[in-house]
This record gives structure tokens, sequence and C-alpha cells, in this order.
């Protein structure tokens, strides 16, 4: 029998309301048949439009065979081991790309730039330094500003302490005392990954290529703390961040159609990852 209050509890099955989700990140491969049912269920009872599971390559076949798709791979989610990113969408209408010729020129442009990651310095008058939970009321302050909407409640300072309080590392680039930019690194010690996101400048400092500095810092810090496989999901049809995870090195790994409220509405993801060990399948 399934224990649905424990899983939730556990955070391995996520009634996601904002984003209108539910997505299974750890279960028992013998449950495929009854898990999906459970996560119609809450999908009804939540108003949800979208599945998403995050499986493994041995479990592939059984999910497309209950009506998911395959949008890309999160290498090394697992402590190594690749997460299939797989779909069900319960509407058309959350299952169409409002702008796909859009996501796959701006992936072009992204791709045409790779790099491998090669830091480099902050511009004069710049300076870099890890945030605390003193700065949490301008970081909202800076999420509020350039985020109408956001997956998550970035722009109120008690939840950025939270995410803190949880082991989320946010490094920021100061002008004259003030937060120019931010970006973090939600870890999930129990998965051994961690996502980079997170990411905004402010306006007044927009194009002084100051989110790349941001990124090498906190993969250092990553990889200090024992975190080898990042990763990033990015607005597929905003050229900003797909550009700069190309630069940084990181590889595009597939497109998650609608799949989260952000900026002005459902949004296209893509997939980025950057492993720093090897990954197996």
């Amino acid at each position: 029998m399934i224990k649905v209050d424990e899983m939730l509890s556990a955070g391995d099955l996520i009634v996601d309301e904002q984003n209108r989700r539910v997505k299974l990140h750890v279960y028992d491969p013998s449950q495929i048949t009854e898990l999906d049912q459970v996560m119609r269920k809450l999908a009804r009872e939540s108003d949800a439009t979208k599945l998403i599971v995050y499986g493994k390559k041995a479990d592939v076949e059984k999910w497309l065979a209950l009506g998911y798709r395959r949008e890309g791979v999160i290498d090394g989610f697992f402590h190594g081991e690749n997460a299939q990113m797989l779909s069900s969408y319960l509407t058309e209408e959350r299952a169409t790309s409002v702008a796909p010729a859009l996501a796959e020129e701006i992936l072009a442009v992204s791709l045409s730039k790779k790099g491998n990651g090669e830091e480099k310095p902050l511009p004069a008058g710049y300076a870099m330094r890890e945030a605390d939970q003193t700065d949490a009321q301008e970081l909202a302050q800076l999420y509020g500003l350039v985020f109408a909407t956001y997956p998550t409640p970035m722009d109120d300072p008690a939840y950025i302490c939270k995410t803190m309080d949880e082991g989320t590392r946010y490094m920021v680039v100061e002008h004259e005392g003030k937060i120019a930019c931010a970006a973090s690194a939600e870890v999930s010690e129990r998965m051994g990954s961690a996502e980079m996101t997170d990411c905004a400048t402010h306006p007044d400092h927009a194009g002084k290529g100051l989110l790349q500095p941001l990124f090498s810092a906190l993969e250092r810090k990553m990889e200090e703390s024992g975190i080898y496989f990042l990763y990033t999901l990015t607005r597929a049809q905003s050229p900003g961040m797909n550009v700069t995870a190309s630069k940084m090195g990181y590889e595009y790994r597939g497109r998650l159609i609608n799949n989260c409220t952000i900026f002005s509405g459902f949004e296209d993801m893509n997939i980025w990852v950057k492993p720093l060990r090897s990954t197996w399948e």
C-alpha cells in the first residue's frame, strides 16, 4: 500500500499548487501504476494540470506506457545516477508550448557560444560575497523587482530565510553597498545534487557580466561541500541565462514544457547540466 501522507511529508511526492503540478522524486518501481493513479487523484484535488516524475532509466518504458513523455535528463541527480524527466499533461493547453520556434532560435544561439566555464573577473567597482539572513529583505526586493511572477515566493524575506535554513547557498554581487546581482545553489544533500537557481540582476546593472563570476563561486562552494552534480533550469524563451549556462560549460539536456510560472506566466524551461564528477546511468 502506498503511504501518501508519508511520501508528502518526506518530499518524495510534492503537490505544487502555485505551479499547478504534482511531482514525484522517489518511488518504489513496483508501485508505478498505483503511484500514477495517486498523482492523478492529487492533481484533480489541487487543480494541477501537469505530472512530473524524476524517473530511473529502468522504469522509463513503464511510465511511457501510462501516457508520460520523456522531456529530458538531469545528469547525476540521484547521487550520480541520472533522473529521467517524465511528464504527463492533463490538458492540451498545458502540453502546448507558446513559442517553440523562438525557444529553438535562442537555444541555437546559446549553443554557438559554448564555453568551458572559465572564470571572468568582476568589473571595477563590484564585489562578491556569500549572503546570509541579514540580506533577506534586500534579496526579496530584488526578486520582486525582476520577476512579476516566480515559481516560489522569493519576494518574501521569511521564505528566503527558510531556504537558507534548509541549505540553500546564496551569493551576491554588490555595487556601492547594494546588491546588484544574486544567485543561489539549492542543495539536496539527500539526492547529492544542487540546482543553480534564483538568478537575478538589477536592471541598473544588466549587461555587466555579473552572473558568470557568481556561478563560478557557487560551483566552487558546491565542490568543497561534496556536491558534484549541478543543473539549472532556464527560461527557454529568454536568451540571458541560456547563454550564460552555455558559456559556463553546462550541457543542454532537454526542455520542460509549461513547467512553472515565472516572469509572465507558464513558461518552458530548458535543462542544463554540469557534472563535476562522472555520472552513471
